[in-house]
């Protein structure tokens, strides 16, 4: 049997999409292990099914799996590749959709650039900030980079330390997150994100996750950096995110008692193709 699948990117991320509505396949982890593969397969971090929603208001279902078969929580990212296609291919013939996701219903807008929006919920911010490391202050006898010396804390789905600096290209990261990790400052697991102010609309960021490695694509310690950036003043209620790199980059927008944070962003298709089950 063959199945058409669509190979996409979005945010730094690549998805293998199927589109089980207008083709159907019991889709097992040993496919998606051998599909996942970029020598042998397709070779993509995360796909995404497209499937017929289990209730009535809803116009769409989707569901996320890894590189290893197992089923995860969505991204944005997800989203924004998942509803573009589904907006390109006409499976819905509407801009706005109402997307079924793990433990998630949403309302979803495509844009007539192609662009997509997504409601995400607004992180916590802790009462208390933590400082930097005393020790690793010490280390650093010139430190033109830092403008702060504590992390402003928030929560969602973990923790997110922000770092406001004067200039990334300067920014130690991986010698802060070593000494993070060796010294047990912060759980396994935070990331931590140096947060540099271009002007009152645009941020550039470099985020690190800790025992893990750098973040080159969308994580939801994006919406961290947008609500702490527009809770202290750094810039306006709608903000453009770019990583260092410019892999990444999305519009976020929050307002202060709102319950969600609205991020914009892009995706594309790559290739289209077939592959047999």
């Amino acid at each position: 049997m063959l199945l058409r699948f669509t190979k996409m990117h979005g945010l730094g991320n690549d998805l293998m999409v199927l589109d089980l509505i207008s083709q159907h396949a019991y889709i097992q982890p040993q496919y998606i292990r051998a599909w996942s593969d970029r020598r042998s397969g397709v070779g993509f971090r995360r796909l995404a099914l497209i499937e017929v929603p289990q209730h009535p208001d809803v116009d769409f279902s989707c569901r996320i799996f890894d590189e290893n078969g197992a089923e995860v929580d969505w991204l944005a990212s997800d989203v924004c590749c998942v509803a573009r296609l589904v907006a390109d291919k006409r499976l819905i013939s509407k801009a706005q959709m109402r997307v079924e996701l793990r433990h998630a219903v949403i309302d979803v807008q495509v844009h007539a650039d192609g662009s997509v929006s997504v409601p995400l919920e607004r992180p916590d911010t802790m009462v208390d900030a933590i400082a930097l490391p005393s020790g690793f202050l010490e280390q650093q006898l010139q430190t033109p980079w830092l403008l702060n010396k504590s992390f402003t804390m928030l929560s969602t789905s973990g923790l997110h330390a922000v770092l406001q600096v004067s200039d990334l290209a300067q920014v130690p990261m991986a010698e802060l997150a070593s000494y993070l990790e060796e010294h047990a400052c912060l759980p396994r697991g935070t990331t931590i994100s140096a947060v540099q102010v271009q002007d009152s609309n645009n941020l550039n960021v470099l985020i690190w996750q800790l025992g893990m490695d750098a973040v080159d694509s969308f994580h939801p310690a994006l919406c961290a950096v947008a609500v702490s950036a527009i809770a202290q003043g750094w810039v306006n209620q709608q903000v453009h995110i770019e990583f260092a790199n410019g892999k990444a980059r999305a519009w976020l927008q929050w307002s202060e008692g709102d319950r969600y944070v609205h991020f914009t962003g892009s995706a594309v298709r790559v290739y289209e193709g077939q592959i047999r089950i």
